[in-house]
């Protein structure tokens, strides 16, 4: 009743949650990045075209004249809108990518109370808070951070239109689903996984006609949020470009001689072949014919090598669910301010968040497969595993693994729930009695 007559007690703990996520992440970047850094490898390619955008010259790179479709828009377009009212500032773009990563533990906290219960989200949000590949990579304008917080958007919309069947809420998801696309586009499949997952739980309540009107009306919202876009690419590209035109370079990253043969870089990819191409018999040829050359010439290596396509299988999913940041003998990663990386590098924070999470979250997913919801909580178990199916068709690698992330969270949360609730039962000297509905 306090609650109700005061909204203040259920708006201060998101409040806290988020005011400590940012915390937490600016002061990485600043460590990480600084305000004086420039952007190097990727993150040059998002804040040119978000300079272009912001002074007029359009989607493009170079000085404006080249139009491209090379990254997804969504993150070059709101840096855009940062850069028209601030100027050219990077690291304004950095702390632009803090303020929306903040918003994932928030988002994580809903959906895990939505599917799980009020005491898994409070847990999952905070474990949110302090993850740290979520803070590592608001140390750069990249689009793992955006994407973390569409896709979670997108969950937690299609957990309440299944929840309660309307047709707005059947729209609306698929809206946000289309956001999560235009943010990076391997998210275009995954309305497909959530009409199926959702056909179950929505004969519950709708006839199968009303089924499959809600269902289009979920696809319908993602066509009319990315149609726009894909309608552009064919204009200014020449060329049937949903989203974006890197995927045949990406595939061929990680599937050539070099990067399955070398240990250093097996299971995950190697760029020497890509960047020998640009140079010599892809240059000066379009993006989309770019695209097209590296996918028949990956289709062509792995139809060469179809006897070894089991073993770098299993050798690109250890990699993508790696303990260490060491991604091999000739690999280091980049996780705090030069000064500190030595210390970092020898505690290797994410190996040990890892031997704790990943532990509660194996315990979390079997509690959820046995419980009497485990068709509606198995979806976030779905996306790990088409994340971890694309880790396999491209390469393993801990990008990869950001946007799933807080989902393993909230396995590791509903694990640490129950066995939270399990000690004080010891203590108490009562017997946990799983509760079917929480």
């Amino acid at each position: 009743m306090a609650a109700r007559g005061n909204p203040w007690l259920e708006v201060r703990p998101r409040l806290l949650m988020f005011a400590v996520a940012l915390s937490l992440r600016v002061a990485y970047a600043w460590l990480a990045t600084g305000p004086h850094a420039r952007p190097t490898s990727d993150p040059v390619i998002y804040d040119t075209v978000a300079w272009n955008l912001a002074r007029g010259a359009g989607f493009s790179l170079g000085g404006g004249g080249y139009p491209t479709a090379i990254v997804p828009p969504l993150l070059p377009w709101i840096t855009s809108l940062l850069y028209r009212a601030v100027g050219h500032d990077y690291f304004a773009a950095v702390l632009l990518g803090c303020v929306i990563g903040s918003l994932a533990p928030l988002l994580l906290a809903a959906f895990a109370t939505r599917v799980f219960g009020s005491a898994v989200g409070r847990l999952a949000g905070w474990l949110a808070v302090v993850h740290p590949l979520l803070v590592f990579f608001c140390g750069d304008l990249l689009t793992e951070t955006p994407f973390t917080v569409t896709l979670l958007l997108a969950l937690l919309l299609s957990v309440e239109w299944v929840k309660t069947p309307r047709s707005s809420r059947a729209f609306g998801a698929g809206i946000a689903w289309g956001l999560a696309a235009l943010t990076r586009p391997t998210a275009l499949a995954l309305p497909a996984l959530v009409a199926a997952w959702a056909w179950v739980p929505l004969g519950f309540a709708l006839p199968a006609r009303g089924r499959l009107r809600q269902i289009a009306l979920l696809l319908l919202g993602l066509a009319l949020t990315v149609g726009p876009w894909t309608l552009r690419n064919a204009l200014v590209m020449h060329a049937f470009v949903p989203v974006t035109t890197g995927s045949g370079g990406a595939l061929l990253v990680g599937n050539n001689a070099g990067a399955w043969t070398d240990p250093a870089t097996r299971g995950g990819g190697s760029n020497d072949l890509w960047d020998e191409l640009l140079r010599t018999e892809y240059r000066g040829l379009s993006e989309t014919d770019k695209d097209v050359r590296a996918r028949a010439r990956t289709v062509a290596f792995l139809r060469e090598h179809f006897s070894q396509w089991p073993a770098m299988a299993a050798a690109k999913v250890a990699r993508f669910w790696r303990l260490s940041t060491d991604a091999g003998p000739a690999r280091s990663t980049r996780w705090v301010a030069l000064p500190l990386q030595d210390l970092v590098r020898a505690l290797d924070p994410w190996f040990l968040w890892s031997v704790v999470v990943l532990p509660l979250a194996l315990w979390g997913l079997g509690l959820s497969l046995r419980g009497p919801r485990r068709w509606f909580q198995s979806l976030s178990l779905w996306v790990i595993l088409y994340f971890t199916w694309l880790g396999v068709v491209f390469f393993g690698a801990l990008r990869f693994r950001v946007p799933i992330e807080p989902l393993v969270v909230l396995f590791a949360a509903a694990g640490l729930d129950d066995l939270g609730r399990r000690l004080r039962a010891r203590r108490s000297g009562l017997r946990v009695v799983t509760r079917s509905n929480p």
